[in-house]
């Protein structure tokens, strides 16, 4: 990839200020071959347009590039704060005693944002489905979203919910923060890999969709 090595400098900068804010704010060790991984994604999905072609042509060399690492997968992990306690939520993740209420927030933003035409978007994820997974649940899993949802089931809702996550958000996670921040009138500020997102009540964001 003639670009990744023009792009890495930059994007090694951005890791330095976004680890030292996550080592901050939780303890989140991240070893070398992980932050590569990291690192090689972000540059992947920076480079992504709007034509689904493209879009195939970076994931194909995403799932190249896991293979020929041996599949070793960065987790996805995201940090938030309710009444001062720190909980992080890894992908797929149900080992939080509030799971239960956590997953039936995310079935109720899933069904009202199909019910006002939301469709989750397949291309954004890179490997495939396995037995008894479906695009939502798969999407509805990541980190970002479990997060969210934990923020929504508080009372009272916090105004400002704030994320940290260690990797970059996908497509369909901004979509998605988007419209719940319009739906449930909140807005939502999620630290990325790549920078920094304010999803705002009128359901727009700070980067313009431009991320």
């Amino acid at each position: 990839i003639n670009y990744l090595n023009d792009l890495l400098t930059y994007n090694k900068t951005q890791r330095m200020i976004y680890d030292y804010q996550i080592s901050n704010m939780a303890s989140c060790v991240i070893d070398n071959n992980q932050k590569n991984s990291l690192l090689y994604n972000s540059v992947l999905f920076s480079k992504i347009d709007s034509t689904s072609n493209e879009r195939e042509k970076i994931l194909d060399k995403i799932r190249l590039y896991r293979k020929q690492s041996g599949n070793k997968v960065v987790v996805g992990k995201s940090l938030t704060m309710v009444d001062k306690e720190i909980v992080e939520f890894v992908v797929n993740d149900k080992s939080h005693p509030q799971s239960t209420e956590i997953y039936a927030e995310l079935n109720r933003l899933t069904i009202e944002l199909l019910k006002d035409g939301y469709i989750f978007d397949s291309r954004w994820i890179s490997r495939k489905l396995r037995k008894g997974e479906t695009v939502i649940s798969v999407l509805c899993s990541h980190s970002e979203k479990l997060a969210l949802a934990f923020n929504l089931i508080q009372k009272p809702i916090p105004s400002l919910i704030n994320i940290k996550n260690n990797l970059r958000l996908c497509g369909d996670c901004h979509e998605f923060m988007k419209r719940v921040a319009k739906l449930r009138q909140c807005e939502i500020l999620i630290s990325d890999a790549n920078g920094i997102h304010r999803f705002k009540t009128n359901g727009e964001c700070s980067c313009k969709d431009h991320f």
